[in-house]
């Protein structure tokens, strides 16, 4: 098993019996003296990487084979967390062990963390405090133009009145710097001395994109495991202002990521992006079992590229599946090329059909989180 993330005062996923410190489980079976030792060993050779004066090594669970190991370590990122993981996991391999769970969080004696008043960004399954709302944006395949609408969408939410960001998760393919014109954000992105991720600003809205750290011509070539730890550290460790919603765009299909990122933090819903050919909507379908696995509620269904490969096949899924049929975006060629010069639709041209039906599809998700349009204002607020 490969190691995971996970805060303090979170339970391993795996949990292993504790025998006592000289005693083995069977012939083949390692002691907790004997991995205690091991990893101090392998961490003095690692000083640059602590920055606490405390025992990095504060819990150690040994059954048979099988080890958990406590970390508490100052790393400088998402890298590094994994690199650590791996020597650990390898050594522990090494000596004999199969399976393996490596758990790192902040030392307790961090004086940042309790300064700021932040949960741990590696702790266990969170709830953002600066968010009120995580909404999901998925889709069961690539080229439905699943980004063109999480951000035209968080336009649209913000147009109501709320606040909200964007986090660009889709490892694989991440666009929204060039959707909303910043694809200099490589070379602008920056960090907090408590090592969060300062979010860059695009049309209002706050940004934080995998694209500003993985570069334009970088392949994402991770295998699962790197790539589930790096997401939960990419979506906890963001120094974000307080928010109503935070939109986050996910690689399409079902793998790691968005499992990864359920794990991760408490997200309050997802919507599905689909186009209206039956192969789209039977993918599409896929991602709606998926979240409904991750115990995410669906709050509906978008139909993107309307009329040029057909029309209704968002609403027959929505139907099927009893949810809520949000909208549809017509195929629209401008849509695609202020996409490439990082002018949305819902800002180039906001009376255009498209960008209508993106306010339309907007109101409906602020009233499935909770809030009601007030006539009076035309903003957003709690019902």
């Amino acid at each position: 098993m490969r190691g995971s993330i996970t805060g303090r005062d979170d339970i391993p996923r795996k949990k292993a019996l504790d025998p006592a410190p000289n005693a083995t489980a069977d012939d083949h079976g390692l002691t907790k003296g004997e991995v205690s030792m091991a990893v101090r060993e392998l961490l003095r050779t690692r000083a640059d990487a602590i920055s606490s004066s405390q025992d990095p090594v504060v819990g150690v669970s040994v059954c048979g084979t099988r080890a958990t190991v406590q970390l508490a370590l100052q790393v400088s990122g998402a890298a590094e967390l994994l690199e650590l993981d791996a020597a650990v996991t390898r050594r522990l391999r090494q000596m004999g062990a199969t399976d393996v769970d490596v758990v790192i969080r902040r030392p307790d004696s961090s004086p940042v963390a309790h300064a700021r008043g932040r949960g741990d960004p590696w702790a266990g399954r969170v709830r953002l405090g600066t968010a009120k709302h995580v909404l999901a944006v998925g889709a069961g395949k690539g080229g439905v133009g699943k980004s063109t609408v999480a951000v035209n969408l968080a336009l649209s939410l913000a147009r109501e009145g709320l606040r909200v960001a964007l986090l660009d998760a889709d490892i694989y393919g991440p666009s929204l710097p060039i959707i909303l014109g910043i694809e200099d954000g490589a070379a602008r992105a920056r960090m907090t001395p408590e090592k969060y991720i300062i979010p860059l600003e695009a049309h209002g809205l706050p940004l934080v994109s995998f694209g500003f750290f993985l570069g334009e011509s970088s392949p994402a070539i991770w295998r699962g495991p790197m790539v589930a730890k790096a997401v939960k550290q990419f979506a906890r460790g963001v120094d974000w202002p307080p928010l109503d919603v935070l939109v986050v765009d996910l690689p399409p299909g079902t793998g790691d990521v968005p499992l990864s990122l359920a794990q991760a933090i408490e997200l309050s819903g997802a919507v599905v992006v689909t186009q209206p050919a039956r192969v789209a909507t039977a993918e599409a379908r896929k991602a709606v079992e998926m979240f409904k696995a991750l115990e995410v509620p669906v709050l509906g269904v978008v139909e993107n590229m309307t009329g040029l490969f057909g029309a209704g096949g968002g609403s027959v899924l929505s139907h099927e599946l009893d949810l809520p049929f949000l909208g549809d975006v017509p195929f629209d060629a401008q849509i695609i090329r202020e996409g490439d010069v990082g002018l949305p639709t819902v800002i180039a041209r906001a009376g255009s059909r498209a960008a209508v039906n993106f306010d339309r599809i907007a109101q409906r998700v602020a009233e499935a989180l909770g809030w009601c349009r007030i006539e009076r204002s035309g903003e957003a607020r709690p019902c």
